[in-house]
């Protein structure tokens, strides 16, 4: 009887269980949709990202000529010809992109007309839209089953509304599908180094570690990091057992899914680990000042971690820090997640070449996520049957989106209240936008409505040939106009402007201060220009119909744009 008595006990327990992980599953998919409409419901109002058609154009060439080749995509001459160009990422997010832009090409055309580009960008962020929903799902359904439903709640909410993650899933880059990868790689591997995690457990953490591999090198340093975790957790026999086969699983399945390491190993082996070396030098601004990736203080880190998430957040991450400190004891997983984000804000504050604010470190903020979760669901807890202080703690976290929507479609550009928001960071000589995100649909249908046509424009600033050409949009088309790079812009009657001061050129800054031209039009947010439409009468009777009245600026934001040059140039 007693027997029978504990196989029930067993089965009932094995029964709540599996409810509990229902329920858990059941919070990630509802926390996935809200984030996946968020995001696709607003997927076309951030202007073309500077990488967007760097990264997209790379991958409908791959899928265009697997289509066209079938298995002998895979021959050594034609691998070279597909990734010699393409070869300084690993290609699993541009086979994404490259997939998701050519099967949503047909609906764009539907839905909006044809791109006058032909690389169908809109349509290529739908798999980081994708990606994001996921990643959301992910962070709340884990955070819910390790700790409660609502560190759960609170740390999918936390990852929704971060302004600049929330923005980096509307644009088809890498930095999106890295953070999904990671994540999932890094709680995969959590699992399969359990005391009692089965052989398959490896396997399968090794291939999620894979397909991070196969999007950015930065998922390397999940080896040593796993590695660490291992031998803490089982025996040295175990440990070693554990690693070597998620490590041979995850690189082996690298190897098989990058073709253009299957040929002249060595050197491309070399040049790939190379990539992050041996590149072009990026401008940053920083404090006021200019200055070269590789030479930003050891702090840019640190300080963007801090001032690109809600402040509200910040301080239930920090709660979160304590509650693992507390139970460190009996659950180690709050410092491995901290440990994660130490590593790699301390390797960026090395020598290595950092820029773009957040952007090469964005995979670490779904770990921040999750412990924000845990400090609102110990609080949550602590607090118990107290309905106000709840109310007050709910009050909290659903205030946090207050940066999403003040800065969208511009969240690449938010700025917390440690620097006193965006006007604080202008007074303070942070970089304001490094993206271009800020050079939008709105900002360019005013172009097309303001110029004649075959009028001669340019953008500015751009960071390679062609930049200009790949933003124009259907509208300027139809206007007989094709926007110019920046070599372009110290004389074209039109100029359009992203506020990326690192990458003014001097004459085009002279051409500013000069007085000539007027500011017709600017995309601000918290009362800061972010992106312009400039244009610069041509002399003589024949002169733009646009430009008579005088040359004030007539954007919404500022007055005159001569009297005015302070407000428009300076942070």
């Amino acid at each position: 009887m007693g027997a029978w008595t504990m196989t029930g006990k067993a089965r009932a327990n094995r029964f709540r269980e599996a409810l509990a992980a229902v329920s858990h599953a059941r919070l990630g998919l509802m926390a996935a949709t809200v984030a996946g409409l968020a995001v696709l419901l607003t997927l076309g109002d951030p202007g073309l990202s500077i990488d967007e058609p760097l990264d997209v154009r790379p991958g409908r060439t791959y899928v265009a000529a697997l289509q066209a080749r079938g298995w002998r995509f895979f021959e050594r001459g034609f691998v070279e010809r597909v990734f010699r160009d393409n070869a300084e990422h690993p290609p699993l997010g541009r086979w994404l992109l490259g997939l998701a832009s050519s099967l949503g090409e047909p609906f764009q055309i539907m839905l909006f007309g044809a791109d006058p580009t032909g690389l169908y960008v809109l349509s290529g962020r739908l798999a980081p839209a994708l990606a994001f929903a996921i990643l959301v799902g992910v962070v709340a359904a884990e955070s819910s089953r390790r700790w409660c439903r609502a560190a759960g709640i609170g740390a999918g909410w936390a990852l929704l509304v971060m302004p600049r993650v929330f923005a980096h899933a509307h644009l088809a880059a890498l930095d999106t599908f890295l953070s999904l990868f990671w994540t999932t790689a890094l709680l995969a591997g959590v699992r399969a180094t359990a005391p009692l995690a089965s052989i398959r457990a490896s396997i399968g953490a090794g291939a999620l570690w894979s397909l991070a591999l196969l999007t950015k090198i930065h998922a390397w340093l999940l080896l040593p990091i796993l590695a660490i975790w291992a031998f803490t957790r089982l025996t040295r026999q175990s440990a070693f057992r554990t690693i070597m086969v998620w490590t041979l699983t995850g690189v082996g399945l690298f190897l098989a899914g990058w073709p253009w390491l299957w040929y002249d190993n060595l050197a491309r082996w070399k040049a790939y680990w190379g990539t992050s070396v041996q590149r072009a030098t990026i401008m940053v601004e920083y404090f006021g000042q200019i200055m070269a990736d590789r030479d930003v203080p050891w702090h840019y880190p640190w300080v963007y971690f801090a001032v690109t998430v809600p402040i509200g957040l910040q301080f239930l991450g920090i709660c979160g820090l304590v509650a693992g400190w507390r139970q460190r004891r009996v659950d180690r997983f709050p410092w491995l997640l901290a440990a994660t984000i130490v590593v790699f804000l301390g390797l960026f504050s090395t020598r290595i070449p950092v820029y773009d604010g957040e952007r090469l470190f964005l995979h670490v903020f779904p770990a921040w996520a999750m412990l924000i979760g845990l400090g609102f669901g110990r609080l949550w807890q602590r607090w118990g049957t107290l309905r106000s202080r709840r109310y007050l703690l709910a009050g909290l976290l659903v205030t946090q989106c207050y940066g999403v929507l003040a800065l969208h479609p511009f969240g690449l550009s938010y700025y917390n209240m440690l620097t006193g928001g965006l006007p604080g960071a202008q007074r303070l000589g942070l970089e304001l936008t490094y993206w271009s995100d800020a050079v939008d649909r709105v900002l360019l249908d005013r172009l097309a409505a303001e110029i004649r046509p075959g009028a001669g424009a340019a953008l500015a600033p751009t960071l390679y040939q062609g930049q200009g050409i790949l933003t124009t949009t259907a509208a300027l088309v139809r206007r007989d106009v094709v926007l110019q790079d920046d070599e372009a812009a110290k004389g074209s009657e039109w100029v359009v402007i992203s506020r990326r001061r690192a990458y003014w050129k001097p004459d085009l800054t002279a051409r500013l201060e000069s007085g000539t031209g007027q500011r017709i039009f600017t995309r601000n947010r918290q009362g800061v220009w972010l992106s312009a439409l400039w244009h610069f009468p041509r002399a003589g009777p024949g002169r733009d119909p646009a430009a008579r009245g005088g040359y004030q600026d007539r954007s919404s934001s500022s007055s005159n744009a001569a009297a005015g040059l302070s407000t428009i140039l300076a942070p």
